[in-house]
């Protein structure tokens, strides 16, 4: 175990300019051929719809963050010998994880990818308008307690000890803010449509009923870590849940971490657009961290401040 102590962790969607993606994704040659792959399997073009996009958050985009993650890993692992023993993504990261490690072709990743942003889509044009997920920082758990009484919500996500992700009806969005902030906090990015949340419970059934049943999912080769519970998955039903599941489960990074550690990793390399996995006080102080990024060479990094803007 000593001799093998990598782990690949994929990181959440964040702001993600689409002709950024789209530039990577035809002048690396790696990501390039993931591009191929992509195009064939959904019959369309993906650079297309990514040069007349923002930083919407679409199927187009979607598809061309796991792209980019993969291939920024497979040339991270090769150039620097990583021979990861895990792997993990943390929220929409789980989807470039399940690939990495085996349980489902990138080819029926991108279908699946593109089956899901569509059914989100439709479900929010009539259900849940209301709802936001907003992330804070720098708010110690103990104070969410105060600052959220009254106010109805659910916990979405515990990426650190002050990082959490919490949902609520848009219209208590402008007093939860302003409680975050006077406790000393900070409220990052606005979700929406909202994640992570069991009032999605009808969102989940309908991708369970109209996309799940079509994709086989092979037992992973490499644990799949989950960022809800810590669990390491080790079959294709496993891994189908994960990301089914991840529709109203919160995310729950620390028992990730918690599981890395106890498998022996020492070094995780964090491959993809990251905003906010590689500023995690949890991790860099647990792991020698490592990046990946589309601006970043790979390098290990010191323990860095919180970001100025986070999403999942």
């Amino acid at each position: 175990m000593d001799k093998f102590t990598d782990a690949v962790l994929f990181p959440g969607m964040g702001p993600a300019r689409a002709s950024e993606l789209g530039r990577f994704l035809v002048i690396d040659p790696l990501a390039r051929r993931l591009l191929g792959v992509a195009e064939q399997a959904l019959g369309r073009s993906l650079l297309d719809p990514l040069a007349g996009t923002g930083e919407e958050y679409n199927e187009h985009t979607q598809i061309a963050f796991v792209l980019a993650s993969l291939a920024l890993a497979e040339r991270a692992e090769r150039e620097h010998g990583l021979v990861p023993i895990a792997v993990g993504g943390a929220s929409f990261g789980e989807r470039a994880a399940v690939v990495r490690a085996g349980a489902l072709p990138v080819a029926d990743l991108v279908r699946l990818v593109d089956a899901v942003a569509c059914r989100e889509r439709a479900y929010f044009e009539t259900a849940h308008q209301d709802l936001v997920s907003q992330f804070i920082v720098r708010t110690p758990e103990p104070a969410l307690g105060e600052i959220l009484d009254g106010i109805g919500h659910e916990l979405s996500g515990r990426f650190d000890d002050e990082v959490h992700l919490v949902t609520l009806h848009e219209s208590d969005l402008d007093e939860f803010v302003r409680r975050v902030r006077a406790a000393g906090g900070y409220a990052l990015t606005t979700m929406r449509p909202a994640a992570h949340a069991r009032m999605l419970g009808g969102l989940r059934d309908r991708l369970a009923e109209e996309v799940f049943g079509g994709f086989g999912f092979a037992d992973p080769i490499l644990p799949i870590v989950s960022d809800q519970d810590g669990e390491p998955i080790r079959t294709g039903d496993g891994a189908a849940s994960l990301l089914l599941e991840s529709t109203v489960n919160a995310v729950r990074l620390p028992g990730l971490v918690h599981r890395f550690a106890e498998f022996g990793v020492g070094r995780v390399l964090v491959a993809g657009p990251d905003h906010l996995l590689h500023r995690l006080p949890g991790l860099t102080s647990a792991f020698t961290l490592l990046r990946a990024d589309l601006r970043d060479t790979l390098k290990p990094r010191a323990r860095p401040r919180l970001p100025e803007a986070v999403a999942a």
